[in-house]
């Protein structure tokens, strides 16, 4: 799955493991507006991923897309995801959407262990 890890989510750690899993991930435009972020990824075709579900839900209900992955993080953060299980997560869509998850917006954390 072609990836574009938007910065508020981005580590070093999830890039890595994203990237041996065979997916491939473009690097996140750090600094950049929201808008500027959303229309690189779908000019490279590419699912976002993302933490910050308002602003990025709303633009994907804009029109077209390549997919949405939200990951929800909660007030108690020894119950967030780590990377490694987002990146487990992020396979598991894959797997279920062999053919792509264009126009759907998706909550990684459902398709956690």
């Amino acid at each position: 799955m072609r990836l574009y890890v938007d910065e508020d989510v981005a580590s070093a750690e999830l890039i890595s493991r994203l990237r041996n899993a065979g997916h491939d991930v473009l690097e996140p435009l750090r600094g950049e507006s929201d808008v500027r972020c959303w229309r690189h990824a779908q000019d490279q075709a590419a699912v976002v991923v993302t933490m910050n579900a308002r602003d990025f839900v709303a633009l994907a209900e804009e029109g077209e897309h390549h997919g949405l992955l939200l990951v929800y993080r909660g007030n108690d953060p020894t119950r967030d995801m780590t990377a490694a299980a987002i990146a487990s997560a992020v396979g598991r869509v894959a797997q279920a959407y062999p053919d792509g998850i264009g126009n759907e917006i998706l909550t990684v954390n459902r398709f956690g262990s």
